[in-house]
């Protein structure tokens, strides 16, 4: 289960379905993967802004330090029933960095037991091993994923895959993942290959791929919301005319199955 662009902090963060969803992830034995913007913490051009002034004065970088850590406090209260069951964790728009130079990122990393697989691309590779050998040694095959918070944005539901399609011709996954647009948006397309086995006999080796978009937490759209001096203000969503989006995540869902003598994955894809 893909989990990221929650934002917490910022107004129309949906923590109830965030709790519930993860709730459903453990109650069913689901692994994770962090896909970015986890906390409000900050876009890079307001980070450069404050980076600047911070730099002359240490006491405003230990006001902001100290906010930073006070919402991934709080979102690690949320988070804690999943510790140790994270694949790896790549970093988004939205972090802060510390005075000694690491992230609410790297530390919710830290936190949640995983591996922080740094601000780009990352690959998680998931290695299964059937338990009884056969003639020729352990049945076993690798699920990779690729996975990236993602840049740039897209209107229709074509152009938020575009990035990853593309990505798809270059490197081979099985699954290939982007956070950023918020969007629940996927595509599954068969692979098919040969085969040789230990006998000579060719045969076809086939699976599905997906892309698709990892949802997220964040409400673009609320009636009565107001800025923090009490006057009517709508949140960036809503002010840059963007369309609202379905909220939660996605479950992708990959299964080795053994099939005359030898194992094959299937990948499978449900819209949380």
């Amino acid at each position: 289960m893909p989990i990221g662009d929650i934002q917490l902090g910022a107004p129309g963060c949906d923590v109830e379905r965030l709790r519930k969803h993860l709730r459903w992830g453990m109650d069913n034995d689901c692994y994770f993967l962090g896909m970015g913007d986890y906390t409000d913490r900050l876009r890079p051009s307001t980070r450069r802004i404050l980076r600047a002034e911070a730099s002359d004065r240490d006491d405003f970088q230990k006001m902001i330090d100290e906010k930073a850590e006070t919402d991934l406090r709080m979102l690690l209260r949320i988070l804690k029933p999943t510790r140790g069951r994270w694949l790896g964790l790549v970093s988004g728009h939205h972090l802060w960095e510390f005075g000694d130079g690491s992230t609410t990122d790297t530390r919710l990393a830290s936190e949640l037991e995983t591996h922080y697989m740094g601000d780009a691309a990352a690959m998680s590779i998931l290695r299964f091993k059937h338990k009884k050998a056969s003639s020729v040694g352990y049945l076993r095959i690798d699920g990779k994923i690729w996975y990236h918070h993602g840049h740039g944005n897209a209107r229709t539901l074509g152009g938020k895959l575009s990035k990853l399609i593309g990505i798809s011709q270059t490197f081979f996954a099985h699954v290939y993942l982007q956070g950023h647009v918020h969007a629940k948006v996927h595509a599954k397309t068969p692979w098919i290959d040969t085969a040789v086995d230990r006998h000579g006999k060719v045969r076809w080796v086939s699976t599905s791929r997906i892309v698709a978009t990892t949802g997220g937490f964040l409400k673009g759209y609320e009636m009565g919301t107001k800025n923090a001096h009490g006057y009517p203000a709508g949140s960036y969503v809503e002010k840059a005319m963007l369309p609202p989006v379905a909220l939660g995540g996605i479950l992708i869902m990959m299964r080795p199955r053994i099939i005359d003598g030898r194992v094959e994955l299937d990948i499978g894809y449900q819209d949380g």
